[in-house]
């Protein structure tokens, strides 16, 4: 299918690129880059993704790779200065931001039926008002202080994603923005909002002092205030300044009756900070036996400094029930037992926090109970809009009770509250498996090439993707994609593939696994 943007047109198959009617001169290399940037507009693409996409994952020189980038802006009219067509995101990569045409292929013209598809486009934002609440930033060494400043960050993103008529992108994909240095402009463009909050905190004496805005990604001030509090009302400070944003933002909040949202959290900074660690490794390490291993055994030091953190014990719980049925730990009663007992604990500590009701009702959903998992996650996400994770969950639960659509809408919905998301692999995985079981092959495949691409060593994406190229009566690519998912996992059996993804998703994909030679 041949792209169009300004007066541009580029034909993969002719392997052509025209300005008007003229033809450009492009390098193969350059013509290439260029087309995978076109591909892969809905994101921002990693040095390392285009050294696998163009260079085969050969090691080249930051010079060749800049030289390559400027002569693909060449052929397009634009330029390092101006990016109108071609973006470098700081410190990230490269994304393609031209607006494409749309126009019918040519008359014969066949898709490319290469194993890397286009990525699909992240499903448009709604009608409405869209914001992102960043970190708000620490202007002091003081720990307490900077976990504080997370607290408000979660807490007016919550509050906000509960006023009618707004689109709040999820904390998990905002906390990427910690680092100050980031340009506004930028994380607008990659979350995709027209709003961003920022605030500040410092101490002085036996003072908190809190500064918050609101403005557009472009820089314009819409609204700041300033609170002060006295250090030990911290409660107090971050309800005033979750009120004060929210009515400024949404008069409609003046005539509503809301109740403050105080988050439980451990005093001990010890603890939160194992928790804190806990969640990294498995960001470092991957959904990996390696990761899981790391992540539990700090969730446990954090339960061990404060047996009374909710958080942890919740996020113990769905990381066992998970890690179990991937296999990623010991499958056995005594584990799953575990996890079910982890929940309970962490419902008994804090049943109204919308962390505490997403992990929980993640867990339960794991395993088995579907019924359950559902009112939780339902839970989570009424008091929590932007609960991505809860979202991806439910969506999950309601596939399996047959309600598709429904289901289908709420994974795409949580993928897009968090496009920044590090789960976000595992959220395409799973919407490519409930979108096989709605019959809808073409876009699972879509969904599971996508995450492949993202995930170079997450072994879950290759499986679905062999499923839905079976669905598709295209075997030998379903082989191939699960010799790689085996190389990648060489534990991987058929009893795994049963585990999550059920008996018949096992027994359609048997006729191409080497499971048994």
């Amino acid at each position: 299918m041949a792209f169009f943007f300004e007066d541009f047109a580029l034909d993969p198959d002719r392997r052509e690129l025209r300005r008007a009617d003229a033809l450009v001169a492009v390098e193969p290399q350059v013509f290439d880059l260029i087309l995978y940037l076109l591909r892969e507009r809905a994101r921002v693409v990693s040095k390392d993704d285009l050294l696998d996409a163009i260079w085969n994952g050969r090691a080249v020189s930051d010079s060749t790779l800049t030289s390559r980038i400027n002569a693909a802006r060449r052929a397009l009219g634009d330029s390092g200065d101006e990016q109108r067509l071609i973006r470098t995101v700081s410190r990230k990569g490269f994304r393609f931001i031209g607006e494409l045409r749309q126009h019918a292929a040519p008359a014969g013209t066949e898709v490319p039926k290469a194993a890397a598809q286009p990525a699909r486009e992240l499903p448009p934002l709604p009608d409405r008002p869209s914001i992102a609440v960043l970190p708000f930033a620490n202007l002091s060494g003081d720990i307490a202080l900077g976990l504080l400043a997370d607290a408000l960050t979660e807490d007016v993103t919550a509050l906000l994603a509960r006023v009618p008529g707004f689109f709040v992108i999820a904390r998990s994909s905002a906390f990427l923005y910690r680092d100050a240095s980031h340009e506004r402009r930028r994380i607008g463009d990659e979350l995709g909002v027209q709003y961003l909050v920022t605030g500040s905190l410092r101490a002085s004496d036996h003072v908190l002092r809190a500064t918050a805005e609101l403005a557009e990604p472009n820089g314009r001030q819409l609204w700041s205030g300033r609170y002060e509090a006295k250090r030990g009302d911290t409660l107090t400070l971050q309800d005033e300044i979750a009120r004060q944003i929210a009515t400024h933002l949404e008069p409609a909040l003046l005539r509503a009756e809301f109740s403050s949202m105080r988050r439980r959290r451990s005093a001990n900074l010890d603890a939160w900070s194992h928790y804190r660690q806990a969640v990294g490794a498995v960001v470092v390490h991957g959904w990996s036996e390696d990761g899981f291993e790391r992540g539990l055994a700090l969730l446990e030091r954090a339960i061990a400094a404060d047996p009374e953190f909710a958080i942890a014990h919740a996020l113990f719980s769905l990381w066992t029930a998970i890690g179990a049925n991937m296999s990623l730990l010991p499958y056995s009663e005594a584990t799953l037992q575990r996890a079910s007992d982890a929940a309970q604990r962490a419902l008994a500590l804090d049943p109204n926090d919308f962390d505490v009701l997403g992990y929980t009702g993640c867990a339960f959903g794991d395993l088995g109970e579907t019924s359950r998992g559902r009112k939780l996650l339902d839970r989570a996400i009424e008091f929590d809009p932007s609960n991505a994770q809860a979202r991806v969950a439910l969506g999950v639960l309601q596939v399996r009770d047959g309600e598709h659509a429904t289901g289908i809408d709420n994974m795409r919905l949580g993928i897009r509250q968090s496009p920044q998301d590090f789960r976000l692999e595992f959220f395409r995985s799973l919407l490519a498996d409930g979108l096989i079981r709605a019959t809808r092959y073409e876009e699972a495949l879509d969904e599971a090439y996508t995450a492949c691409r993202r995930a170079g060593g997450f072994f879950l994406p290759r499986i679905v993707a062999a499923w839905a190229l079976v669905r598709l009566a295209r075997p030998n690519e379903a082989r191939g994609m699960l010799v790689e998912a085996q190389r990648l996992r060489p534990s991987l059996d058929r009893e795994q593939i049963e585990r999550f993804f059920g008996r018949r998703a096992a027994a359609e994909l048997d006729p191409v696994s080497s499971f048994d030679e």
